[in-house]
């Protein structure tokens, strides 16, 4: 989400027609504020499109060859704030049971469109920042649009960066994929605990197992994952720094 009053929401159009994602595209053009990234047919081509766009909102179209639009749903981690445009009522009930914004019937009416962009803009705003601190005897609220969940502090092995996203990766290797920046991470987990390595990475210092270093990087596991962490120069020696307290030798 991109969180600022003023930056256009990035939309993303998935319909089997080509004339209806002309005339939505058409329709959206009075609105400055929504701003079309891309469009696609069926779900493949969606799925590989928000993957690369990373769109704000969707437009969704439900029945397409090769696919339904409540398949391309359920297979997102982290769906889009999405908009169903079809031409059937019947499937409206469902709709909002997989959390939609809202469905609007073909032919779309301006009017019915507006009031859905309204309520999307208001949703794209980002939340207030928390006033309390996170400590070590805490739970965190995770929620990644698909599955909502309490984990415990100490259970969050690492936190990676992917843009406006996290994963919250727990010690049993398990990824939740939430709406959250690295640095509100950073702001709200103990400091005694959590260290951010580089842009991208935050461990659990308690939960460091080993590490290797090889070729002027090195290699951290954490808890019971089996796939380390790859650390460049900079990371290594921020690592070395505070987890273990020397500085780092990387001629290895």
């Amino acid at each position: 989400m991109n969180g600022s009053p003023e930056t256009p929401l990035r939309a993303f159009i998935v319909d089997d027609e080509r004339l209806a994602r002309e005339n939505l595209r058409d329709l959206l053009r009075e609105h400055p504020r929504i701003r079309v990234v891309g469009e696609a047919r069926n779900v493949d081509e969606a799925r590989r499109g928000i993957d690369e766009r990373r769109p704000d909102l969707l437009f969704l179209d439900i029945q397409m060859p090769g696919g339904s639009g409540f398949d391309l749903i359920e297979g997102l981690e982290a769906p889009p704030l999405t908009i169903f445009v079809t031409a059937y009522d019947r499937f409206a009930i469902r709709a909002f049971e997989v959390n939609a914004l809202d469905y609007l019937l073909k032919p779309v009416d301006p009017a019915r469109l507006k009031n859905a962009l309204e309520r999307a803009l208001e949703r794209s705003l980002p939340a207030p920042e928390p006033e309390t601190d996170l400590s070590p005897t805490d739970r965190v609220f995770l929620n990644t649009g698909k599955k909502a969940l309490f984990l415990p502090v100490t259970d969050i092995a690492a936190i990676t960066a992917e843009g406006n996203y996290t994963h919250v990766i727990d010690i049993r290797g398990r990824r939740y994929m939430v709406r959250c920046t690295l640095k509100t991470w950073e702001n709200r987990l103990p400091k005694e605990i959590f260290i951010p390595l580089d842009r991208s990475l935050m461990i659990n210092r308690q939960q460091v197992r080993s590490w290797s270093v090889q070729c002027r990087k090195a290699d951290v596991r954490l808890a019971d994952i089996d796939t380390p962490f790859s650390l460049g120069r900079a990371a290594y020696q921020r690592f070395r720094e505070l987890v273990m307290g020397r500085p780092a030798d990387l001629k290895s």
